[in-house]
C-alpha cells in the first residue's frame, strides 16, 4: 500500500496481479453503501455511495463513471481518486459500475449510467442526497458516458427497453469530462487494419479493435451508427455547465477530442457554459501504467470541486 506521492489523503492498494490496477483504500470512509444494485439485468449494475463524515444532508452529489477503454476498469480502482476527495469537501460521491464491452454492447452501458442516475434520484432521501444538485463526471470512457447521459437526459429512446425508475429524471446540473473520447471514429481503425489485430485480449493493454469490441461492428462501415453513438450529436442549448480537462501529452486519446467537445458546447450553448482546461505534460488519466499523478493532486481537485461548488 502506498500514497503514490499524492498530496491528498488517500492511499492505494497495489494489486496482486502486476497487470491489474491499484485500488483506492476506502476503509476509512465511515458512511458508505457498497455494491448497491440500481438495476437487475446484470451483476455489473451496482454502485457505491459515500457520504461526508459529518452532516445530515441532503448533500450535493457527484456521480463518477470510471474509464477503461470501454472494456475494463473498476468503480474502486485508481481512477476513483478523481472523485473521492469530494467526500472531504461536503459532497456525496457515487461511483458507478456498468456493463462493459466484453459483457454487453453499446449502448447498454449508457442505459446503465442513466439508470443509476434515476435510481439515485428515486432513493435520494434514503441516502441523504440532494436530487436538485446532481453532477456527473468521468474520465476517458467514463467521460464519454457522462457527456452522453447529460446530452440524452430528455430522450427516452436512450433509456433502454423497460428502464428502471422511468418516472425519475436522469437530468444532471453539471458535467466534468476528463481526457475523454467522444467521436468513436477517432479510435476506430480501418477494417483492414483491425482484421490483423490480436484475437486475444491482453490485460493492461489497449486493443486496436477496442471500439469494435464495445460496439459490435467497425463503425467506419456504418457512419450513421457512428453519429448515433456520438454524444456531441445530441448536445442542445439546455446542456448543463461543463468542465472539460485534458492533457496535451495524452498518449491514448488526442486532446483534439476535448477541444471539439468544448467547441460544440460553446457553439450551441454559449461560451459561458463550458470551461476547457488543457495541461502541458499531462498524460492520459485512466490507465494505471501510464497515468500521471498530476490529475490527482490537490490543485486539480480544487479545480474540479471549485467548478462544482459554483454550479450546484
Amino acid at each position: 500500500m502506498g500514497n503514490w506521492n499524492l498530496d491528498i489523503p488517500w492511499t492505494l492498494i497495489e494489486p496482486d496481479d502486476p497487470s491489474g490496477s491499484d485500488m483506492v483504500d476506502i476503509s476509512a470512509v465511515k458512511r458508505k453503501w457498497l455494491d448497491v444494485p440500481y438495476d437487475v439485468q446484470s451483476p455489473s449494475q451496482v454502485l457505491d455511495i459515500y457520504l461526508p463524515t459529518e452532516g445530515d444532508g441532503p448533500f450535493p452529489t457527484y456521480i463518477f463513471v470510471h474509464g477503461g477503454a470501454f472494456i475494463a476498469g473498476d468503480k474502486q480502482d485508481v481512477q476513483f481518486l478523481l472523485a473521492a476527495d469530494g467526500i472531504n469537501r461536503g459532497y456525496a460521491v457515487v461511483s458507478v459500475e456498468y456493463r462493459k464491452g466484453f459483457e454487453s454492447k453499446a449502448p447498454n452501458a449508457l442505459y446503465d449510467v442513466k439508470a443509476a442516475i434515476r435510481f439515485l434520484r428515486a432513493h435520494a432521501a434514503e441516502y441523504c442526497l440532494d436530487p436538485a444538485r446532481f453532477a456527473i463526471g468521468g474520465d476517458s470512457a467514463g467521460a464519454y458516458y457522462a457527456v452522453f447521459a447529460a446530452a440524452t437526459s430528455a430522450i427516452p429512446a436512450f433509456d433502454g427497453p423497460n428502464p428502471a425508475h422511468p418516472e425519475q429524471s436522469s437530468t444532471v446540473q453539471a458535467v466534468v469530462a476528463q481526457c475523454g473520447c467522444y467521436d468513436l471514429l477517432t479510435l476506430t481503425p480501418p477494417p483492414e487494419v483491425e482484421a490483423n489485430a490480436p484475437k486475444e485480449f491482453v490485460p493492461g493493454t489497449v486493443p486496436v479493435n477496442l471500439i469494435s469490441i464495445f460496439v459490435g461492428v467497425n463503425l467506419r462501415l456504418i457512419p450513421d451508427l457512428a453519429a448515433l453513438l456520438n454524444p456531441m450529436t445530441f448536445i442542445t442549448r439546455d446542456f448543463p455547465p461543463t468542465l472539460v480537462q485534458v492533457g496535451r501529452d495524452d498518449a491514448i486519446v488526442p486532446c483534439t477530442e476535448s477541444e471539439h467537445l468544448a467547441a460544440t458546447i460553446a457553439a450551441r450553448c454559449g461560451e459561458a457554459r463550458v470551461r476547457l482546461e488543457e495541461f502541458d505534460g499531462w498524460n492520459h488519466c485512466a490507465l494505471n501504467h501510464i497515468v500521471t499523478p498530476d490529475w490527482f493532486m490537490r490543485s486539480n481537485m480544487d479545480r474540479v470541486f471549485g467548478f462544482l461548488d459554483r454550479n450546484l
